[in-house]
């Protein structure tokens, strides 16, 4: 008992700096909306700043230079929200996010440049006495830095709780424009909090440096996954909760080390390193999964992500690149190196396409997962033997199956939560496999020897024929590059960018959002580990100090300034990577790689700020504006508009006849009760109008319906079978569809392809075929006639955005009855459209149902529209129904008229 006191006491050291470190990630967050990824960072410079510049280089005492580097620390903060964040407001979260990443690189780039790599050991500056309790010994600097965190958190605790200024941070931090309505600058206190945030990092960093030691890129990372698991344990908003959890992770850790040698017999390790490590992102883990939400962030106007490329294959481009490329392998020497470290991060980069760009998971720990990649095929070939082929699909197959499980955090979790899931899931990899000689095959070394690579009889062994190592670089990229771009046009595609852009919006369509995210999860980790194989065995003796964490964060970076959504984006990134050409023409020696990746933060910042889609676009649009060239993109408009032709035949008669019946529903959230003890049924070839006034429970009606309010109560039927445990994508595939009061359109694909998600019939095969043959499908007979019936032929090669409100609403309801659904249940259909388009609707709807055999639940505030469409009509109230009959019946009715009129007249006010 006394060693585990004992060890647990040594921990609230670390734990101390870790929670003062979160309290600024959690204080900027409630001021600004934005989780500061660059909070380690801050601290890494205010801490090289005063113990090595001020007090080592010139001499100053220790308070002076505390003060300082805190000072500049918090300038830090403040010069990014003035200068960058600022004008990003309105941007996805992705991209700010994003900008926070870009200035983590910039700052440990430039320590690294300015300082260099090595390890500085820290001697501890606070007073050492150790205290005796019995037989424990407390050290004093552990009572100090304890009461430090204790002091931090009440005094911040007070601030944001009895402070004017506090209140309004807290507020803001709520609702915004709310905020702004009260007379308070959203700007100037992110710019408060930004400034705090940026003190305190500097303070824990320079506290937390006697128990680390100084080194850029261990460092950064050690603190900023320890301190983001202690602001989760706090919710982002708690500071007593985040000091208690930064005290339990130091704790933790230190705890660890005491039982390490019976964890490693537990293992059955000879030697087990990193477990310690390893404690952060199990609380991440448990917390996100359990808690199984997303971070609440906050409301913006625009949450657009980066925009996507076409998926065009532009053969010339590419036969100049290759040929381009096979110059710089006929040149040889260095060139030849950074050109094979180029091709390898852009298949790296290629993966984050693939899983960011399209899928919209974010993931910072694609370099740690083709690390994996490298270890396998490493001990498959330099020890088992094994010829490169077999050994490397092995290792992409095993690698991806490690996907798979990377991709399971992401079906409780999204955004931001997923971002810290896979850094501490990477970190954890990066300290417990790549540092230990058990698991990398080499107790020595650390490494294994690769003494020759055969491919088809030909000797590819890099150090003997770097060409031919350098060549396979590029067939893989090309063939990488290629299968990304197929699976951009494909329907595969479709589904991984629906998720991307409205998960509710994709599961209303019988998308499986588990399976796209899976599916997403497992591509990427395959292409990263081909990545991960080319990189690695380059080398004679295979290391693993290249696939680390901040690799992965530096690819996140690239792949965002050289174009999230784009295939050359992956490429264009590629160029700036550590080592790779563009760092070979800007710089030499052994500052090239902490130089370059400076710039390339740099880069990321200014795309950010200029254009957020990336390079690859500024140079789509730039050769789209050379004279002659739009005639060609008009012949390719028209090749990519036979994707969508659509179908000369005639719908087969009706749909299946399937009612839907509707018993008992009730839904509540916490103690309020929203929908109560509904009944519903909708018949075959018949329109059911559901009205009543704001706030009576009409869309949570449909959301329960479909499966987005769970539990609710009650039983669901569609035919004969009971629904009411049916996931949203079964229910959707079952034939039950539904439109959105709120459109949630595809913002990011054509109207054209937005119907192609609502009528895709996709199988498992295509999952795979579509990365060969993506081939062309024509829009089926169904949604064929959907898009003649609303008038929206001349509008499928242009993007939602581009249309009028009315033309969008169109497109939403297109494309939810484009399959055919056999009930169809419209939230608002006729919201914003004018009179002649409410006719034509109406016209549509009457359509839906006598000649195709559908049952429609129409939820409308036009009671004219409801009126004369509806054969019967059901009137809400509270969550409960009070009449229900044919619109004759519910017009004469003394309980409506009761309830919402108390005159005889002006029925049209039922539904209002």
């Amino acid at each position: 008992m006394t060693e585990f006191l004992q060890f647990a006491i040594l921990g609230l050291g670390a734990g101390s700096a870790y929670a003062l470190l979160a309290q600024g990630i959690v204080l900027v967050y409630r001021g600004s909306g934005v989780v500061n990824f660059a909070q380690g960072a801050i601290a890494m410079v205010a801490a090289y700043v005063c113990l090595e510049t001020l007090q080592r280089d010139h001499d100053w005492g220790l308070l002076p230079a505390f003060l300082v580097a805190v000072v500049v620390a918090g300038l830090i903060g403040l010069a990014f929200q003035l200068l960058v964040l600022r004008w990003l407001t309105n941007a996805a979260p992705i991209v700010r996010l994003a900008a926070t990443l870009g200035l983590m690189v910039i700052l440990q780039a430039g320590v690294q440049q300015y300082y260099g790599a090595k390890s500085i050991r820290v001697r501890t500056f606070l007073p050492d006495d150790a205290y005796h309790w019995g037989s424990v010994v407390v050290q004093q600097d552990r009572l100090i830095l304890l009461g430090i965190a204790v002091v931090s958190t009440v005094v911040l605790w007070a601030f944001t709780r009895f402070t004017r200024v506090g209140l309004a941070i807290t507020a803001a931090a709520e609702h915004e424009r709310a905020a702004a309505a009260l007379g308070w600058s959203p700007q100037r206190l992110a710019a408060l909090t930004w400034t705090i945030g940026g003190a305190l990092a500097g303070a824990a960093g320079i506290l937390v440096a006697p128990l680390t030691g100084l080194t850029p890129s261990a460092f950064v990372v050690i603190v900023t996954v320890s301190a983001l698991a202690a602001a989760l344990l706090g919710g982002f908003r708690s500071f007593p909760l985040t000091l208690l959890g930064g005290l339990l992770l130091g704790v933790g850790e230190s705890l660890v080390v005491l039982y390490q040698d019976d964890l490693r017999d537990l293992f059955g390790m000879e030697t087990l390193t990193g477990i310690n490590r390893a404690v952060p992102f199990a609380v991440i883990l448990v917390v996100l999964v359990v808690r199984g939400k997303g971070l609440p962030l906050r409301s913006h106007v625009s949450e657009r992500l980066p925009r996507l490329g076409s998926g065009e294959i532009r053969w010339v481009g590419i036969a100049l690149a290759v040929l381009a490329a096979g110059g710089v392998i006929l040149a040889g020497g260095d060139w030849l190196r950074s050109l094979m470290l180029t091709l390898a991060a852009a298949v790296f980069l290629l993966s984050i396409v693939v899983l960011t760009g399209f899928a919209g998971q974010l993931s910072l720990a694609q370099y740690t997962v083709g690390g994996l990649g490298a270890l396998f095929a490493a001990r498959l070939v330099g020890q088992a033997g094994w010829p490169l082929v077999p050994a490397a699909l092995v290792s992409v197959v095993a690698v991806v199956a490690i996907g798979v499980l990377f991709a399971l955090p992401a079906l409780r979790t999204r955004g931001v939560n997923l971002a810290v899931v896979t850094l501490g899931l990477g970190f954890t990899i990066q300290e417990m496999v790549f540092n230990n000689p058990t698991l990398t095959g080499d107790k020595l070394e650390g490494s294994v020897k690769i003494s020759q690579l055969s491919l088809f009889g030909f000797d590819v062994t890099p150090s003997r024929y770097p060409e031919r190592w350098a060549l396979l670089c590029l067939v893989a990229l090309v063939v990488c590059g290629l299968m990304v771009a197929n699976l951009r046009r494909s329907r595969t595609g479709r589904r991984l960018i629906a998720v991307r852009t409205n998960e509710r919006a994709a599961a209303s369509l019988g998308i499986s959002v588990f399976a796209v995210k899976i599916y997403a999860f497992a591509l990427a980790a395959g292409l990263a580990a081909v990545a991960g194989i080319l990189l690695g065995l380059r080398n004679s003796a295979v290391t693993y100090l290249e696939f680390n964490v901040f690799a992965s964060i530096n690819a996140v970076v690239q792949t965002v300034t050289g174009g999230l959504g784009f295939v050359l984006g992956g490429i264009i990134g590629a160029l700036l990577a550590p080592g790779a050409l563009f760092s070979r023409l800007m710089a030499s020696g052994s500052s090239s790689a902490a130089l370059s990746m400076m710039l390339g933060g740099v880069i990321l910042i200014v795309i950010l700020l200029t254009n957020q889609n990336g390079i690859a676009d500024v140079a789509s649009r730039l050769v789209r504006a050379i004279p002659g060239l739009p005639a060609l993109a008009a012949v390719r408009a028209r090749a990519r508009g036979r994707a969508q032709e659509l179908s000369d035949e005639v719908p087969t008669g009706s749909v299946a006849p399937t009612p839907l019946s509707v018993r008992g529903l009730t839904v509540r959230f916490g103690g309020v009760t929203a929908v109560d003890g509904v009944d519903l049924d909708i018949e075959p070839g018949q329109v059911v109008g559901l009205i009543g006034p704001n706030g009576a429970g009409k869309t949570t009606v449909i959301d329960a319906i479909t499966g987005f309010v769970s539990p609710a109560a009650g039983q669901l039927t569609l035919g004969d079978q009971d629904i009411s445990a049916w996931s949203t994508a079964r229910r959707s595939k079952g034939g039950l569809r539904r439109s959105f009061q709120s459109l949630e359109l595809f913002e990011d694909i054509t109207v054209g392809e937005n119907i192609h998600a609502g009528a895709d019939e996709a199988t498992w095969r295509t999952w795979l075929t579509d990365l060969i043959r993506p081939g062309r499908h024509p829009l089926s007979p169904s949604a064929s006639t959907v898009v003649r019936d609303f008038e929206l032929e001349n509008d499928l090669e242009v993007l939602p955005g581009e249309l009028s409100y009315g033309r969008r609403r169109l497109v939403g309801i297109a494309r939810a009855v484009a399959s055919a659904p056999s009930v169809i249940l419209l939230d608002e259909p006729a919201a914003g459209l004018d009179d002649a388009e409410s006719r034509e609707l109406a016209v549509a709807i009457r359509h839906l149902a006598v000649q195709r055999g559908a049952g429609v639940l129409l939820i409308e505030h036009d009671m004219g529209l409801v009126m004369s469409t509806c054969d019967r009509i059901v009137v809400l109230e509270a969550g409960r129904v009070i009449a229900a009959g044919t619109p004759e019946e519910i017009a004469a009715s003394a309980a409506v008229r009761d309830a919402y009129l108390g005159t005889e007249d002006d029925t049209t006010e039922v539904a209002r």
